[in-house]
């Protein structure tokens, strides 16, 4: 039976699937999931400043709230919200549409499966699923700008001031 449920599901999927929501450019997101309802700048800080990483593009559809962070005018890091539980069938519908073509391994601690999950992609991308909070996935591209603004910022801490 859940065999024939998972299979049932998977093929309701596959649609989705070729619909991949990481790598879009902003015009692929507003064309799935309409105008944003907030425009803003995903930032990090470190070294006692903050970066700008690239534009932050915030949709509400129904009762999900999704925010798309795009490094070099594609989306790198996407984080889907909700009111209430989620279910095993959300999870995987949302890492479904996130796969790229490439396979999720569940790399989640079996003690805490219920409050907090982890999967990760051979590509190095990873989700993170928190309970009644959110799901965020993260591409190997939105890391390497985090790293590189981090690298500058630790670079442009260490100079020596003019005396």
């Amino acid at each position: 039976m859940k065999t024939l449920i998972f299979l049932t599901i998977t093929a309701l999927l596959l649609p989705i699937a070729a619909q991949a929501r990481l790598g879009d450019t902003e015009s692929e997101l507003v064309a799935r999931f309409g105008q944003p309802v907030a425009r803003s700048k995903a930032l990090i800080t470190t070294q006692g400043r903050t970066i700008e990483l690239g534009p932050e593009l915030s949709f509400r559809q129904d009762d999900w709230f999704i925010i798309s962070d795009l490094i070099d005018g594609r989306c790198a890091r996407i984080s889907y919200s909700k009111r209430g539980e989620w279910t095993d069938e959300q999870i995987l519908t949302v890492l479904t549409v996130n796969a790229q073509g490439a396979k999720w391994a569940d790399v989640s601690n079996p003690h805490l499966r219920n409050l907090s999950r982890d999967w990760k992609r051979d590509d190095g991308a990873t989700a993170h699923w928190q309970q009644n909070m959110s799901l965020s996935i993260t591409t190997p591209a939105y890391e390497r700008a985090k790293q590189t603004a981090e690298a500058k910022a630790k670079a442009e801490a260490s100079k020596m001031p003019r005396l």
